[in-house]
């Protein structure tokens, strides 16, 4: 089984945190701070482990 890991930093340089883990390829995260300027990143998990961290997407709530 397949699931996908949603990290988020506060910019420019904040340490990276688990948002939430995902099974379906597509959500909706609630309860983001607004003003705020996030990083956003994903990393697929299977059972074999980790991968590679995604590209990061930038937005200000």
């Amino acid at each position: 089984m397949a699931a996908y890991k949603i990290q988020r930093r506060e910019r420019p340089e904040g340490p990276w945190t688990d948002a939430t883990l995902a099974i379906e390829s597509e959500i909706t995260l609630s309860d983001q701070t607004r003003g705020t300027e996030w990083e956003y990143r994903i990393i697929a998990v299977n059972k074999a482990g980790e991968g590679v961290p995604s590209n990061t997407v930038m937005a200000v709530l």
